[in-house]
């Protein structure tokens, strides 16, 4: 095996990622872990309280009603085009977080947001990457960049980010040629088997989840209490406790009744095909179709469908938190996506303890039955010993900025 690189430098696999970057444009992992490496968001997350803390901007306030929120910053015009730059672009991820925000900035160190409703916790709204200013620096600087290969550096650090497949990540790992790098799909036990302490997994704030829109409520049900969300976890996440029933929490249990009842309640309904897209991602696409598979088993007729010009009954996806707080993802179903209850969401928006306020959303959006949890994502990778200060927080993100190297390992 390969010594290691030299002290100061990181070298880090990722496997999906377009460049040139825009951060407004960021999906997944990869590229918000390049966007948080090359820009500066108006706030940040404290990796040990997980609570809002400085960026470009230093202090916040709310109106009583916790909708009208100040902050003082340094480039405030940049920020406030920033965001009224996301509210705009409709192929923004984010661009239901400011749609209906009226973003302003008084003075070179004043931005002023107004919201048509009372959000306590929208600070952490300026914690995602689509907030960063794209002419604003960042933690690092860039060296070069490439669809290939990313160098950025500091004072203190260079990482390389290189794109390779998802097994050709993992033989460079085994050289040493790469430090810190994605386990493939299904092989967290094996890899755990063969290296140790070097694979770290983490449960992240994202959900994998069918949405059903166009069926009756009935098999709308019949669907929901019949996914075999067990099986799902143990080949995808590969963590059995990654199966979910819930949007809110991970303690609810299946009910073998609620499932036996669904079964039987099939042949009562019509037989009708029932078109669900999938996206091309190839994680995704073998979860559906093991979903595919036990929905036949039991009767049903759902169809597989990449043609989004036909129309769809569904669709299957992955859900990501904008920001690590448990409202994050039923505010995006609700404001992004239009599914579940827009009052019950608001209520737990305006909530001071807001447990209640979603338990009452997750509630109804299960009695809707037109969102089907069915595994909380899990991501796990290959980091060597060589690194220090190496966590991935619960979106998947990790700060190379307090990430540092030792000149060289024995293992990869």
């Amino acid at each position: 095996m390969s010594a290691g690189g030299p002290p100061g430098v990181v070298r880090v696999a990722l496997t999906d990622f377009r460049w040139p970057l825009d951060p407004a444009l960021a999906r997944g992992r990869d590229e918000t872990t390049l966007a948080r490496a090359l820009y500066a968001t108006p706030l940040r997350i404290d990796p040990s309280t997980g609570a809002p803390q400085p960026g470009l901007c230093s202090g916040w306030a709310a109106s009583d009603d916790s909708r009208t929120w100040g902050f003082t910053c340094r480039n405030a015009p940049a920020i406030a085009a920033a965001l009224r730059r996301v509210a705009r672009l409709r192929a923004a991820p984010l661009h239901w977080l400011f749609a209906d925000a009226r973003v302003s900035a008084p003075s070179a160190s004043r931005l002023v947001v107004r919201l048509p409703f009372s959000w306590r916790r929208f600070p952490y709204a300026l914690t995602a990457v689509a907030t960063a200013p794209r002419f604003v620096s960042g933690p690092f600087h860039l060296v070069s960049g490439s669809p290939a290969r990313v160098v950025v550096r500091n004072a203190t650090s260079t990482i390389v980010f290189r794109r390779y497949t998802v097994r050709g990540a993992e033989r460079a790992f085994e050289r040493g040629e790469v430090d810190d790098a994605p386990v493939p799909l299904g092989d967290i036990v094996g890899m755990r088997a063969r290296f140790g302490d070097v694979v770290h997994s983490r449960t992240l704030l994202a959900i994998d989840a069918v949405v059903l829109r166009r069926l009756i409520p009935a098999l709308r049900r019949v669907y929901w209490d019949t996914a075999d969300r067990n099986d799902y976890a143990e080949l995808v996440p590969e963590t059995s406790g990654a199966a979910a029933l819930s949007l809110i929490g991970t303690t609810r249990k299946a009910s073998p009744r609620a499932y036996r009842k669904a079964v039987d309640a099939i042949a009562t309904l019509p037989r009708v095909r029932v078109r669900i897209g999938v996206p091309a991602d190839p994680v995704l696409r073998y979860g559906a179709r093991l979903l595919y598979a036990q929905w036949r088993d039991v009767g049903l007729g759902p169809q597989l469908a990449t043609d989004p010009a036909q129309a769809l009954d569904g669709s299957f996806g992955r859900w990501f938190a904008a920001y690590p707080q448990e409202e994050a993802l039923p505010a995006e179903l609700v404001l992004r996506a239009r599914i579940g209850s827009r009052p019950l969401l608001l209520r737990a928006l305006g909530a001071a303890d807001q447990q209640t306020a979603l338990a009452r959303f997750d509630e109804d959006l299960r009695a809707s039955a037109q969102f089907v949890p069915i595994a909380w994502v899990v991501d796990a990778r290959l980091v060597s010993p060589r690194l220090r200060g190496w966590t991935e927080d619960a979106l998947g993100d990790v700060d190379y900025a307090a990430v540092r190297s030792l000149a060289s390992s024995r293992r990869p």
